[in-house]
């Protein structure tokens, strides 16, 4: 079932890999969309173009009326908050990041500043969703919000943010357990010989378990609940070593570079639709309603809720996710959205980048840390 024509989604870093893999997507399923970025808008409107061309000359076109907006700052509440309610959406996705992790990457000293783990960076990756999330509430509209930037760690933040201001919460994110869920699926089928729609997959992991395969530094410690059936048979202990086994599945799937971008664009586009189009079906995603980490979950009539295992309770999936946490950089984040970040990461931040990153951030400190970390960034890749 494809969602009502009326359907409409706008995209924040509609510009970027995922956001231009989400308007290719929603262009397919008959989706119009609002694409708004910072980027040059006659930038923009070719990029929008050749996906349209592209689209069209497909063996199955969809029809999808689609609105550009450039050069668009994300963080300017004041100019987002009137597109809002003039485009009035059904969704908003939020992929626009004031500083990405490719962006460090280019630096000399990237192995060293990937020992600090990209939660040491959440300060940024909360910045621009907080803003949406506070233009949302202030346009009035009525919109499933969906959160690209970290979401293992922002959504949560938000969520405990709203407590002292007004903010429209987010339903999930994208990305990450769903990535990790899609290539151990396929890596068992493989190994195992197996028809891959017979294998059931109960996963609860973090950011942390997607990017310690991949980058160096990482602790590869963090806890993780694995389980998986095939057909009516749970086959768990005939996979051997579990952590092996997501490590090896995450590697084997997904080169290096750009490579996931495509299967989490589908991810976040399939989690949209199945919101708007009030099916149910299930998924793998990160932070359904302001939990920490990410979970198996059931979609329907555009609400989420966790589909676990009977034997295993929220209390105890959600505290293996805060204890995962700690290996991403952060201590812990409290009631009122203050977070604390590990000692060694703040010390790596100071040593390599120069950086002094508070040991504890308060949701009133948060944007000032969040600017200067981005300045110190962009002086060390010689942008400022």
């Amino acid at each position: 079932m494809q969602p009502k024509k009326s359907s409409k989604v706008l995209i924040f870093g509609a510009g970027g890999r995922v956001g231009l893999g989400l308007i290719s997507e929603f262009m397919r399923n008959n989706i119009d969309i609002v694409a708004i970025d910072n980027i040059d808008e006659s930038l923009l409107s070719q990029m929008v173009a050749r996906l349209a061309i592209d689209n069209r000359i497909s063996s199955d076109p969809g029809e999808s009326v689609i609105t550009v907006y450039g050069n668009i700052d994300v963080l300017d509440e004041d100019i987002i908050t009137p597109i809002l309610a003039e485009e009035q959406p059904d969704a908003v996705v939020n992929y626009a990041i004031p500083f990405t992790w490719d962006a460090a990457k280019q630096l000399d000293n990237y192995d060293q500043i990937s020992r600090a783990c990209l939660g040491a960076f959440s300060c940024i990756q909360v910045l621009a969703p907080r803003v949406i999330a506070g233009a949302i509430f202030k346009s009035g509209i009525s919109a499933s919000f969906i959160v690209g930037n970290l979401p293992d760690i922002t959504i949560p933040v938000i969520y405990k943010t709203s407590t002292s201001r007004d903010l429209a919460l987010p339903i999930c994110g994208a990305g990450n357990v769903g990535l990790i869920e899609a290539a151990l699926r396929h890596q068992i089928a493989l190994e195992h010989n197996v028809n891959i729609d017979q294998l059931k997959v109960y996963l609860v992991a973090h950011h942390i378990h997607w990017v310690a395969p991949r980058e160096p530094g990482y602790s590869n410690e963090a806890p993780f609940l694995l389980r998986v059936s095939l057909g009516d048979k749970d086959i768990t202990l005939e996979l051997g070593d579990l952590r092996a086994l997501m490590n090896r599945s995450i590697i084997k799937s997904y080169e290096a570079g750009a490579g996931f971008s495509s299967t989490t664009s589908r991810l976040a586009a399939e989690n949209i639709m199945a919101l708007l189009d009030n099916r149910s079906c299930r998924r793998h995603v990160p932070a359904p309603n302001g939990l920490p980490g990410g979970y198996p979950v059931t979609i329907q009539n555009g609400d989420i809720t966790l589909d676990l295992p009977p034997d295993w309770s929220q209390s105890q999936v959600v505290e293996t996710m805060l204890e995962a946490h700690t290996f991403d950089g952060i201590d812990k984040i409290a009631a009122d959205g203050t977070i604390f970040f590990n000692a060694e990461s703040v010390d790596i931040l100071r040593r390599e980048m120069g950086f002094s990153l508070p040991p504890v951030v308060s949701p009133n400190d948060l944007e000032a840390v969040a600017r200067e970390q981005i300045l110190s960034a962009n002086k060390l890749l010689g942008a400022v």
